[in-house]
């Protein structure tokens, strides 16, 4: 009896296999894929890619292996005028400053950004494993590079040093007033006139809207120090740099902040970038949330930054941070609905804060130079994305893949699939044939085993190539 019924056991099981096979392909859980590329450009690529510092490295190499093409800056008083630079609160005035620029005791800056403390233009941020180097050489080598610097103006750090900035936390009086002024001139001037750094791009502050990170006023506090910080910004470049023009950015506020519609609410020309952070997994939230601001507060088309993204938690180890996290993310941030302009990934060197583990953050690439797996992430998409390149959209029948297509100014075509299943491999269809039908291209491959490398040199047939998209991966090809 078991002998004869096993033929109509397995044909039942069979039967139920190929039930749950046809289930799991409806449902997206299928091993097959295709992703269409329309034939009308859909926008334009994030223009800037780039990261914020980390204190323990400074390597002009890391950028142009990248790609990346911004560098985030922490500036202001306790990096570089950790000590009134004369002495008298309050002193020079405004007026004084305007009257005669050499008020301002200038060997002081000099020094500051030549000869900082213990050899570490990161003296302030941490005790040990330093980067040893000054202000001068990092914005050289990043201005000569072409990579934007962006730089924080701030009165206290996160630690609310300098100590005696505390008098301008924030800066309500005149003397106070006074000071803050004289610290920006003091610092557009010695980066820009006094030198040829070619920073032009200024943020007021970071995170005024978390207690954590040092700033000690109110939002409307915070409004009236826009507009003292972009006076003084602007009247530089008015005076002394004819024909070059400020980039101001605020808030730069958390992510999920309410600040940034009413600083943009409140502007009266301060200001002509947003900036925000987001550390989510998916940016698209709160950045839809900010663009809805942006276009009803007047500034639809303003830049929009992400001046910290990422993580501060770790990870960037696995290759799930990689994918998920930095390729997509990037992705999102080139497609019309959540656009970014310019973004910064928190962080590309580590930070190795003081004693006792405050402010120790992974970055990219840690002191000794070793690349963690998600700096081949980073490259990846951006020999994609960066440089405000023409997009097209491309859809995808699976809802664990994401993806775009670019042309870069040669005409050569970019197609970035990233596969966030955790370990199912998709057979691919890539349907380019409304751009581009013949040719032989280069396919990249990003993964836990491969650090973003070259792994096949696939042909156009009709315009329609077949890739396999490993799981937890990213697959570039470029015709």
């Amino acid at each position: 009896m078991a002998r004869k019924g096993l033929p109509a056991i397995l044909a039942a099981a069979v039967a139920a296999l190929a039930i749950f096979a046809v289930e799991a392909s409806a449902a997206g859980g299928g091993s097959s894929a295709t992703v269409t590329v329309s034939g009308t450009q859909w926008g334009v690529s994030s223009c800037y890619i780039g990261a914020t510092e980390g204190n323990v490295n400074f390597n002009i190499n890391d950028f142009t292996d990248l790609g990346i093409n911004t560098y985030r800056v922490y500036g202001g008083m306790q990096r570089w005028e950790q000590q009134d630079d004369d002495g008298v609160f309050g002193s020079p005035t405004e007026a004084q400053i305007k009257a005669n620029p050499n008020v301002i005791n200038w060997a002081w800056w000099d020094n500051a950004i030549t000869n900082p403390p213990n050899g570490s233009d990161y003296w302030w941020s941490g005790d040990t494993g330093l980067w040893q180097g000054n202000a001068t050489t990092m914005l050289t080598a990043l201005h000569n590079a072409g990579v934007r610097v962006v730089m924080t103006l701030r009165n206290v750090d996160n630690n609310k040093n300098p100590a005696w900035a505390s008098q301008l936390n924030p800066p309500n009086t005149t003397d106070g007033q006074n000071e803050w002024w004289e610290h920006v001139f003091a610092t557009v001037y010695e980066l820009d006139v006094r030198n040829n750094f070619g920073v032009d791009d200024w943020e007021i502050h970071n995170e005024p809207d978390n207690s954590g990170q040092g700033w000690a006023g109110t939002l409307t506090d915070y409004e009236n120090f826009v507009n003292l910080t972009s006076d003084a910004i602007k009247y530089v470049y008015a005076t002394y740099l004819p024909g070059r023009t400020p980039h101001i950015y605020a808030p730069v506020t958390t992510g999920g902040s309410s600040w940034p519609d009413s600083v943009m609410k409140a502007n009266s020309g301060a200001f002509d970038s947003v900036d925000v952070h987001d550390y989510n997994s998916d940016i698209t939230s709160y950045v839809t949330t900010v663009r809805g601001q942006m276009a009803a507060d007047g500034f639809g088309n303003a830049p929009l930054w992400l001046s910290e993204w990422g993580t501060y938690k770790g990870g960037y180890n696995n290759a799930s941070k990689g994918v998920g996290l930095i390729v997509t993310n990037l992705i999102r941030m080139s497609s019309p609905a959540t656009y970014v302009y310019g973004s910064h990934l928190f962080t590309l060197y580590d930070w190795d804060g003081f004693s006792g583990g405050f402010q120790n953050f992974q970055g990219l690439i840690n002191g000794s130079g070793t690349r963690l797996t998600s700096y081949y992430a980073l490259r990846i998409a951006t020999r994609a994305l960066v440089g405000c390149r023409p997009t097209y959209q491309s859809t995808t029948t699976q809802g664990n893949l994401t993806a775009i297509t670019t042309k870069d100014a040669s005409g050569a075509y970019y197609v970035l699939i990233a596969n966030n299943a955790a370990s199912t491999a998709y057979t691919t269809t890539v349907n380019l044939s409304a751009l581009k039908t013949t040719g032989t291209g280069t396919e990249w491959q990003y993964d836990a085993t491969h650090n973003d490398v070259v792994v096949a040199t696939p042909s156009l047939s009709a315009g329609k190539v077949t890739v396999t998209v490993p799981g937890t991966s990213a697959i570039l090809l470029k015709f």
